[in-house]
């Protein structure tokens, strides 16, 4: 099967992977993905559906092509937005048929092959008074999963909409007439659910709004600016991921991409501009800043919004790692810059290779000033032997007994620097 290793957004370029849906199956990542066809053109052609996998959001390989005349459809071109969720060990893939239907089929795994166990489609277009299609399904805390979809009444017309309804526990069929999402923002494109703090999201074109219920009312917050097509939300590794859809000039041949996503005290979406261009899991030791809210997996961490200036922070009240994989251009860097904020007692800061466990490169410690704020800790690198060019960085935040530390963001020197 093909293999991709992503250097930059997209993640897979030139291959019309795009509208990607991203689920984490026995620790690994599955992005169930549309397909366009060729570049250059001016109208949709799809003629199957994708299945990637990656272990680390870096290297992703092609596990299957889902073709349409494996179900119900038959051969066609346009097989447009799919979503998946497993439940009592089997793997449920719903699939667009155009702006018209939606389909069902299951697996034994996360990648197939899929079986159409309705020979029909289960949104059949006459349920609801909108285009039963482009659908998210969404699996709450207590078990219970739930199909949404529709598209704005904008392009559809009155009385489209979104739509959500709670499934049975096969999967396959619907627990309850669909009802309407009542959301106070006219919407835009395919729509997806997630749950994030105690509150529910509801996405779509970059959109977003949230609801304490999950039927709604949803009140809208605002765009993230990452994306006007298709996106989707998953978590993995205390870490928050946005994936993306990005046009092309003509906007019918298109890519996926993955940024960070943080959440301010308000529920407000964060993305960094920056991530949206570089992507996840890319790290040069020339930058400038590499934000600790950047980390690919965080143990014993929470994020939270800075009060002094405008950003995240990663902060921690007991022993707590950081990983940042395969940071490029270390093998002329001579130490580390280490910015936070060491409240109460101080403690301990380490820099290692590879994980928490690996040989230690740094350590520093660190004590409250007089007041909180941000202060700058110059630590020498020690090594036996020369630094890689590319390597994985751990870091390794050890407060004192009730203390807290909050790591805002680090970087490498090539030039030994004066402590204050």
């Amino acid at each position: 099967m093909k293999k991709i290793i992503a250097k930059k957004n997209p993640i897979i370029p030139r291959m019309g992977v795009c509208d990607p849906h991203v689920h984490i199956f026995q620790n690994k990542a599955y992005m169930y993905a549309s397909h366009d066809y060729e570049p250059g053109r001016y109208a949709f052609r799809m003629d199957d559906w994708q299945i990637w996998s990656s272990p680390d959001l870096v290297e992703w390989t092609l596990e299957q092509v889902v073709r349409p005349e494996d179900f119900y459809i038959g051969p066609c071109n346009h097989c447009w937005a799919v979503d998946c969720a497993e439940r009592n060990g089997k793997y449920y893939y719903y699939y667009s048929e155009g702006s018209k239907r939606t389909g069902v089929a299951v697996s034994d795994t996360p990648y197939g092959p899929f079986k159409d166990p309705l020979g029909k489609p289960l949104l059949d277009g006459t349920l609801t008074p909108t285009r039963e299609y482009d659908p998210c399904v969404f699996k709450d805390d207590d078990g219970e999963c739930y199909l949404v979809f529709g598209g704005p009444s904008w392009a559809y017309g009155e009385g489209c909409g979104y739509f959500i309804a709670r499934l049975n526990e096969d999967m396959i069929s619907l627990a309850e007439q669909p009802r309407r999402i009542e959301l106070n923002h006219m919407g835009d494109d395919k729509a997806s659910l997630n749950k994030f703090n105690g509150k529910y999201y509801l996405s779509y074109g970059g959109f977003y709004a949230i609801s304490d219920c999950v039927y709604g009312p949803y009140t809208f917050m605002g765009h993230t600016g990452a994306s006007i097509d298709h996106t989707s939300y998953f978590e993995w590794n205390n870490q928050l991921f946005h994936a993306i859809t990005i046009e092309d000039s003509f906007g019918y041949y298109r890519s996926a991409g993955l940024c960070y996503v943080h959440i301010r005290k308000n529920g407000e979406l964060v993305v960094d501009p920056m991530i949206v261009e570089y992507g996840v899991g890319q790290y040069d030791s020339d930058w400038n800043h590499i934000e600790a809210e950047w980390y690919m997996k965080g143990v014993n961490v929470w994020k939270e919004e800075n009060v002094e200036i405008p950003g995240f922070s990663v902060a921690c009240e007991k022993e707590a790692s950081l990983f940042f994989p395969k940071i490029r251009g270390l093998s002329d860097k001579v130490g580390v810059m280490l910015v936070g904020e060491f409240l109460e007692k101080g403690g301990v800061l380490e820099v290692r290779l590879q994980d928490e466990n690996g040989p230690l490169l740094a350590s520093a410690e660190v004590a409250r000033k007089n007041f909180p704020t941000f202060q700058k800790k110059f630590v020498p690198l020690h090594f036996d032997k020369p630094l890689p060019d590319v390597a994985d960085i751990c870091i390794v935040m050890r407060p004192n007994e009730g203390s807290k530390m909050i790591l805002d963001y680090f970087y490498f020197v090539a030039e030994p620097i004066e402590n204050p």
